[in-house]
Order: structure tokens, then sequence, then C-alpha cells
């Protein structure tokens, strides 16, 4: 899975545990925070959203 692919997935799944619409610049806040994590951190997060 690339980066990318990772930023999506995690940011996919906490706006879906928060089981509600967030503002466009939480959500652009939210990716910005997880563009500067690596891809060991995003795997580790995946896991413990699962």
């Amino acid at each position: 899975m690339t980066h990318q692919e990772l930023i999506d997935q995690v940011s996919a799944n906490l706006f879906r545990e928060a089981r509600k619409i967030e503002s466009r610049k939480s959500w652009l806040a939210m990716r910005n925070y997880l563009e500067q994590l690596d891809s060991e951190q995003l795997k580790m997060m995946l896991k413990e959203l699962a």
C-alpha cells in the first residue's frame, strides 16, 4: 500500500469512527497531520482503528 493510500484509509476510518460529518477545514487539518506521519505509523493507526 502506498503512503497516500494509507493516508486515505486512516482518514476514512477516523471519520467513519466519529460518525459525523466534519467541516472541510477539519478534514484538511487531519489530512495534513497524517501526511507528516511515516507509513509504519499509519499502518499502526489502521490496526488500532480496526
